[in-house]
């Protein structure tokens, strides 16, 4: 499933873009706010360290899709900071092929919510298309994880971890804004088994979030 996701919503911003007509220029000055609301597909690239006891072993989290939401503020005219989140993406956990083999494909699900603040930099552009680009921190809520194996537990540690942007915001000259946007966070947790596995797996999980969104500046 990986890269399907990111896909649709790439295909999916290409079609505002085509319709753009170039009649208004996206302006921004110092101290305007910004909100947006929208659509994120959560895209992780992940994997993890073997289990002890069983050799080529593995696990990953899958894809999922939340509804998200953006505040921000331009300190300069071109310069802004940036708060964004969402709600709780509920993406499985799952095992590699060898677990799959023994059973243990579907290990459970687990809520997930990145909270990002960023410093995002638009480029000096007088058309009604403002590409820009950013990088901060990205806080990574793991909670409520839920193992279907009887007997077996499991807890993903919440992490701060360092994030990159890059995004671009259309005007048709009037108050809606129509905004795309890809994040990178370089993402590594401790997931700890408990019961059946006693063990604590390293995780890479390095989510690439692809959001679609529309907002207003004021």
């Amino acid at each position: 499933m990986k890269g399907v996701l990111g896909s649709g919503l790439a295909s999916a911003a290409v079609i505002p873009l085509l319709g753009v007509v170039l009649t208004g220029p996206v302006y921004a000055g110092a101290g305007d706010f910004y909100v947006r609301a929208g659509v994120s597909a959560m895209d992780p690239d992940t994997g993890s360290e073997s289990f002890s006891a069983i050799p080529r072993s593995g696990v990953r989290l899958e894809s999922d899709i939340a509804l998200s939401g953006t505040l921000g503020w331009f300190f300069t005219d071109y310069a802004a900071l940036e708060i964004s989140s969402s709600l709780p993406y509920s993406p499985d956990l799952e095992g590699n092929h060898r677990l799959k083999d023994l059973g243990l494909g579907q290990i459970g699900d687990v809520k997930y919510v990145p909270t990002y603040l960023t410093m995002n930099f638009f480029m000096d552009d007088t058309s009604a298309v403002t590409p820009y680009l950013g990088a901060g921190v990205a806080f990574n809520k793991f909670y409520d994880e839920n193992a279907r194996p009887s007997g077996l537990d499991v807890n993903l540690d919440s992490t701060f971890d360092p994030t990159l942007l890059a995004g671009v915001e259309l005007d048709f000259g009037g108050p809606v804004l129509v905004n795309f946007d890809v994040r990178y966070t370089l993402l590594d947790t401790d997931a700890r088994f408990s019961g059946a596995i006693n063990e604590t797996i390293e995780m890479e999980v390095d989510p690439v979030v692809f959001t679609l969104a529309v907002g207003h500046r004021f």
